[in-house]
């Protein structure tokens, strides 16, 4: 086995480049995340620990049956990486890089963060004194995770199903607006502490046909996943997510309500194959004339403030992380075409909306929040007595007002002031009808389709194994390989290459190189004659199909020809070609060939003879002396265009050789090649030199010229 190894290694004292996992700081020391629906997480690391490091050797060709160098090492380690509050329901796809693969091909566990919880098992075992349950935490962990050449851990991102999945009436994967508000402000584990009795429920819950927010959500056809990875006040994300649902909320009598801008009844028509219904309170609760308002001094009863129709945005664009497009960000826009043509294109700022991850649920608060830019532009200022403190925000009123023409006009008031002598200062906005109710209409968004870096690699074609003769090697043996990958005699355009393996005695295997993209591999799909004279030969023609790697042929001069710029292989022969002319796809008709070069038999060849073009694609390697006469077997181990998911080696085909040292000059013939004088010694004498001239199933001639026999 010393072709797999060597009792020397010039590297056997290399110190590791790594001692422990590298981490950056910004993945170790952030906050637990929260979520709810399904969306893209990136995890954090908790803990590590069991760190590896195995040398990596490559072979090397030389007499004695070579050696070994060391080539880096392979590195790994345990850790768990935190995903965010549990309990979630799984975690079906992982990004790692931009590759895309699931935690069962990485060797990750995943703890679902139930309170309480077991600490991981491997910890347990190995390390009982850092074996924490991590309650409340849903963790993916790996006992002995590949890190590679670099001990870093690779860029990671997990999709994750987590609270509330599945409960939004409106997508499949999103949550319930309403219950995920709910949940950040109750939860004993993770919200921030607000009373449930502080809350109006009717306002916040409420079945389908009511006015509630959540009924208003789910006939809408709002749903979110959000995710909460960075420090935020609670007040900063509610007014965020009520600003996304169209709603608003109200501190009124010791309770926090959630009031929705929806002015019309929708009875599902919002949402493919919806049922929820939505019927708003849109009845004023006071009519208000002159003898309700409070004036001072000259003012006018009712003040007006309207925003100028230029400064009116009418192009509206909200960036979500678009679940289908594999949460890339992407951008949902809605635009009043009437309006830029009336007014010129203004475009509101980029809103980021990462709660949402479908493109009709974008479209609607898109439309939504353009709708409500344009057309919600008065605002109307007066006072009350305190009479009237029943009123609060989101409460619709009439006024009334000769000067201003207002009749009945419905305003919905948005802010109320008291001061010391309890007069009331109310703001309100108009209420034009149906502008907070959108239509919905089909939404195209980009959706781009990257690579699958993951996608499996085909096994190897069936690969050309030889040994050239040594005026091609310098006098060293040497095995020459073309290979390509394919299925049935189809190239895949996944494979892209494959790392080669060599082993003695078919049992263990060293890996000896790497293959990188197909060799100009095929086979004839005619017979070919032998040669009936002598080069060029003109009369024959090579019919080859390359179907198998897809690589093409290309002509050349025929004083390239001779000089075997183009060298081939057919069987065992070498030969040459000048033109090659494509009678078909990935068929080519070869002619005005020179035969049988370097040695080689012009003679004939059926038809599905391995063919090869040899160029700088074919895998060379040099054979220690010692084996030259001895089987060896080989696997090739597949990998994609990535580099990425090489095969199973333990599955891949071994595929026997014998050596037989074509390459190989013994000392006789290589002095005598060169005409250098040779002394045999005296015949009485021993053995003074020897050359066993190779193998008489070596397919290759090398002719010396012993001059002439009149010298």
């Amino acid at each position: 086995m010393s072709f797999l190894r060597s009792a020397r290694s010039s590297s056997a004292s290399a110190i590791p480049s790594y001692t422990g996992l590298q981490v950056q700081t910004s993945s170790n020391s952030v906050p637990i995340q929260i979520m709810w629906g399904v969306n893209k997480i990136a995890p954090n690391i908790v803990w590590t620990g069991g760190f590896q490091s195995t040398p990596q050797y490559t072979k090397k060709a030389g007499k004695g049956g070579g050696g070994k160098t060391l080539s880096g090492y392979d590195y790994r380690a345990a850790f768990i990486l935190g995903i965010c509050e549990g309990p979630v329901y799984s975690v079906e796809k992982v990004w790692q890089g931009k590759g895309e693969t699931d935690l069962s091909w990485l060797g990750l566990g995943l703890m679902y963060g139930a309170t309480p919880q077991a600490p991981w098992g491997y910890v347990a075992a190995a390390y009982p004194a850092e074996a924490l349950p991590y309650g409340g935490l849903a963790y993916a962990a790996a006992p002995a995770f590949d890190l590679g050449s670099s001990a870093t851990l690779p860029p990671l991102a997990f999709e994750v199903y987590g609270q509330l999945s599945f409960h939004s009436g409106v997508t499949f994967f999103d949550s319930d607006p309403a219950l995920i508000i709910q949940d950040l402000l109750t939860n004993p584990q993770y919200g921030v502490g607000f009373p449930a009795a502080s809350i109006n429920a009717t306002s916040l819950l409420g079945s389908s046909g009511g006015s509630s927010y959540q009924a208003y959500c789910k006939a809408a056809g709002i749903a979110l996943s959000p995710v909460l990875s960075n420090q935020e006040s609670a007040n900063s994300i509610l007014t965020r997510w009520l600003q996304l649902t169209n709603a608003a909320a109200v501190w009124s009598g010791g309770q926090l309500k959630f009031i929705p801008y929806g002015d019309a009844t929708i009875v599902g028509a919002l949402v493919p194959s919806g049922s929820s219904s939505f019927a708003p309170n849109v009845t004023p609760i006071y009519s208000l004339t002159d003898d309700d308002y409070i004036v001072v001094g000259d003012q006018d009863p009712v003040e007006v403030t309207r925003a100028d129709p230029y400064d009116a945005k009418n192009w509206v664009s909200i960036e979500i992380l678009q679940r289908s497009n594999h949460y890339d960000a992407t951008p949902v826009e809605a635009w009043d075409q009437n309006h830029i043509e009336s007014f010129g294109l203004h475009k509101a700022q980029s809103i980021t909306a990462h709660e949402i991850c479908d493109v009709s649920v974008a479209q609607r608060v898109a439309q939504l929040t353009l709708q409500r830019g344009l057309y919600v532009r008065n605002t109307f200022t007066f006072k009350l007595s305190f009479e009237y403190c029943l009123l609060e925000p989101m409460d619709l009123v009439e006024l009334n007002d000769a000067a201003l023409g207002l009749n009945n006009a419905v305003v919905r008031i948005i802010a109320i002031e008291e001061d010391d002598a309890g007069t009331l200062t109310i703001t309100a906005e108009e209420y034009p009808a149906g502008a907070a109710t959108a239509v919905a209409y089909p939404v195209e968004s980009g959706a781009s389709s990257p690579p699958d870096r993951n996608v499996a690699p085909a096994a190897v074609n069936p690969p050309i194994i030889f040994e050239p003769p040594a005026v091609l090697t310098g006098g060293k043996a040497e095995v020459w390989i073309a290979l390509s990958g394919g299925t049935d005699g189809t190239r895949d355009p996944n494979w892209g290459g494959a790392i080669v393996y060599v082993s003695m005695d078919n049992v263990t295997y060293g890996q000896i190189g790497e293959i990188s993209g197909a060799a100009r591999q095929g086979v004839t799909s005619a017979a070919l004659s032998a040669q009936a004279g002598s080069n060029p030969d003109t009369s024959n023609i090579l019919a080859v199909d390359m179907s198998r790697s897809g690589a093409p042929l290309v002509s050349v001069s025929e004083a390239d020809a001779a000089s075997a710029i183009t060298l081939c292989i057919v069987d065992n022969e070498l030969l040459s070609y000048a033109s090659a002319s494509l009678t078909d796809a990935n068929k080519y008709a070869l002619s005005y060939l020179e035969r049988g070069l370097y040695g080689s038999a012009p003679s004939a060849h059926p038809a599905m003879a391995a063919f090869a073009r040899l160029d700088d694609a074919i895998f060379k390697y040099q054979i220690p002396d010692a084996y030259v006469g001895a089987n060896v077997y080989l696997k090739f181990q597949s990998f994609n265009i990535f580099g990425e998911q090489a095969e199973d080696l333990s599955t891949c085909a071994v595929y026997t050789y014998r050596s037989r040292g074509s390459g190989l000059f013994g000392s006789v013939a290589r002095t005598m090649s060169v005409g250098a004088d040779l002394d045999f010694g005296l015949a009485s004498s021993g053995v003074n030199e020897s050359d066993d001239f190779g193998m008489a199933s070596d397919p290759y001639v090398t002719i010396i010229d012993l001059g002439l026999a009149s010298e």
